[in-house]
Parts: structure tokens; sequence; C-alpha cells
């Protein structure tokens, strides 16, 4: 009969204390379309710039956290390819340009300006606020004010707060010393 009541409180014990995981979902076909289209790069002054992995990274994590509807995709894709067909239509030396930031810094001052006209709505499309700072740095937050990207830092995808790892580790001890005072006692009497 101790085994059984041991065993029924150990079993109490592990679903009271357990707790869901949650991770990142993936990417669906719907939002592939826009990360397709980022992939395909830009042809400025007859040369094709990529963006770097790290822009593609920040927009993959950001695609696996949220759910874009066909809508959403179509107008993010739609500015995608409006800001490529403008920048491919620039005539500019880009023999020296070794990044696609170093490519649209040779644009005209009124092409940049209607690239990041474009930046901004497909980011608007897909539920993140783009700003471009003072030297052209261009920061990316979600809906709720987390960073996405920021040029030059790297934004992780998981967060560094441990706290319900060790509430949870903690209560497990606690859970497993009860149990063996719980028994000693039960053989002393």
């Amino acid at each position: 009969m101790k085994k059984v009541i041991g065993f029924i409180v150990a079993a109490v014990a592990v679903f009271c204390f357990t707790t869901t995981a949650s991770a990142d979902g993936a990417i669906s076909a719907t939002e592939q379309t826009v990360v397709n289209e980022l992939n395909a790069g830009l042809t400025i002054g007859g040369k094709t710039f990529h963006f770097a992995a790290s822009e593609t990274n920040a927009v993959e994590n950001h695609l696996k956290r949220v759910d874009l509807t066909q809508g959403q995709a179509d107008e993010a894709v739609k500015n995608i390819q409006a800001a490529r067909a403008l920048v491919g239509g620039v005539s500019v030396d880009t023999s020296r340009a070794n990044s696609l930031a170093g490519a649209i810094k040779l644009l005209p001052a009124n092409v940049i300006s209607q690239v990041q006209n474009y930046v901004i709505a497909a980011g608007n499309a897909v539920g993140v606020k783009i700003t471009f700072g003072s030297n052209g740095n261009l920061i990316i937050t979600d809906a709720n004010g987390a960073p996405v990207y920021n040029a030059g830092t790297p934004v992780k995808n998981t967060g560094s707060n441990y706290a319900l790892s060790g509430i949870t580790f903690g209560s497990l001890i606690v859970a497993a010393a009860g149990a063996v005072f719980v028994s000693r006692k039960n053989k002393l009497a």
C-alpha cells in the first residue's frame, strides 16, 4: 500500500509541476513566397546583390513566430518586387560595391527614399515596424516593440530567462525530498 501511495504522490507531483513547451513553428508555403522574393536578390548597375545571412535569418525567425495570411504575403511580395524593379532601372557603377547595403548607398537619394517606402510598406504587411537610423541602419521591431533585427546587432530568436526552468527544477527537488521524508517517517512508525 505504501508503494501505491508513493507512486500516486510522485505521479501527482509530475503532473502538477510540468510545463508546456512552446517552440517556433514552421514557415508556411504562403510565407515562403516572401522568403523566396528576398532570396532572389536585387540587381543594381548590372550586378546582383543578396541580403546578408543575418538579414534573411531574421526574416525567417519572424515568420516562424507569426502566421501570415495570403493577403499579407502578397502585399509584402508586391512591395519587394516594386523595390527590385525600381533599383534595377537605375544606372549606377557598382563595380566597387561588395554588399547590398553598399550598392544601395550608391543610388540617388530620391531612389533610396522610394526604396525605403517600399521596405516600410512590406514590413507593415507582415506586421513589423521598420525604421531607418540617421546613418541608414535598419531597425525592425515586431508589433509588441520587441526587436526582430537591428543592423549590426544579432537578435537571438530565444530568450535567456531560465526562471521557469529553475522553479520547476526546485519544485521537483522539494517534491523528491518530501517523498523521502514521508517514506522514512513511515518506516519509523
